[in-house]
């Protein structure tokens, strides 16, 4: 999806080419950066993660994290402060010519629900006149891409759905899965979260098991597969990172050790807390009625304006240097930078 997000009092206000035909059908708002440390609730519980991630949304932010743990965070990083969900993908560095890693500093993040995906009907090719996805179950856990992947294939909806958008000085933008191949005044990293759910598990041995991308259409739109018949509202992810300092962009590297851009990731915890309110998002928040209409469910009781906050997690993170105070001689977690 080549979504273009304008950050605009932090407030986001979003044209997405592919929906303007049928309608928008989607919300969208930005968040602050939450914390950057070495954690990660769902696939290293309570021990320190292999990398480092960059986190944004619900202040209970740690590495254990119960079904309910989100929702009773006291404050959020996003715009909507019902959502305490949390949203994270692995750190941008910089390596530099002595062979140091420094953090390339985050400039903002956006977040998008998307009503893409249609349930699993036998025969079904497209979503035409099937039903439409609801609100992903409370607790839900997802995770999207492969920190391992090096290599690219077209074929996969799964690495398709992770990408990097090349924003120049001029505002032009190119969108790649790999890592850019030129310089860029900005790199946006994009996740799209699979839509499919099983219906019956919020989570799964494997963290992936329980859900799934479309069986037609694309990865970010389409029919579900009969083994996951379930479409909730997809999410895409935007972290932005400002590269403006760094031209060498061979030379940008994720703190999972990937320089090929493959590897980018991302994971999802929900932590709504009024499920009914996401559910009835897309019928009154979307198009015309948007995040700041006082019909809108997310934001109807909302006092503060939508613009995101700075906030810290509740539960500290571990102390390690990971770059927030200088240069690093090597990725925290011993990954090494590979192309």
């Amino acid at each position: 999806m080549k979504a273009s997000g304008v950050l605009t009092g932090g407030l986001v206000l979003t044209l997405c080419s592919s929906t303007l035909a049928k309608g928008i059908d989607e919300f969208t708002f930005s968040c602050e950066t939450l914390t950057i440390q070495r954690s990660d609730p769902i696939m290293f519980p309570g021990k320190t993660a292999g990398h480092v991630h960059i986190v944004a949304g619900g202040t209970a932010f740690q590495q254990t994290m119960d079904i309910d743990t989100a929702t009773k965070a006291n404050e959020t990083t996003c715009g909507v402060v019902i959502d305490k969900s949390n949203y994270w993908i692995p750190q941008l560095y910089h390596r530099a010519k002595n062979g140091a890693f420094e953090l390339v500093e985050n400039d903002g993040n956006v977040v998008y629900y998307l009503n893409r995906a249609c349930n699993y009907t036998e025969g079904a090719t497209s979503c035409d006149g099937s039903d439409g996805a609801i609100a992903p179950p409370a607790g839900l856990r997802v995770v999207a891409g492969d920190t391992n992947r090096r290599t690219y294939d077209d074929a996969d909806f799964a690495q398709r759905a992770t990408t990097h958008m090349c924003i120049g000085e001029d505002g032009s933008s190119s969108e790649t899965n790999n890592m850019p191949n030129k310089p860029c005044a900005k790199l946006r990293s994009q996740v799209f979260l699979p839509s499919c759910w099983d219906g019956q598990n919020i989570d799964s041995k494997d963290h992936r098991s329980h859900m799934a991308y479309p069986a037609s259409g694309d990865y970010n739109s389409g029919v579900c597969p009969k083994s996951h018949p379930v479409a909730i509202l997809s999410i895409f992810l935007e972290f932005f990172f400002n590269t403006h300092p760094f031209p060498d962009h061979d030379n940008w590297v994720y703190s999972n050790g990937d320089a090929t851009g493959y590897g980018l990731h991302g994971d999802y915890i929900n932590g709504w807390e009024d499920q009914v309110a996401l559910g009835n998002a897309m019928k009154t928040c979307t198009g015309p009625k948007l995040l700041n209409d006082p019909k809108c469910s997310l934001t109807k009781h909302q006092k503060r304006p939508l613009t995101p906050v700075k906030q810290t997690p509740e539960i500290a993170a571990s102390e390690e240097e990971i770059g927030q105070n200088g240069r690093v001689l090597q990725l925290p977690g011993h990954n090494l930078a590979k192309s």
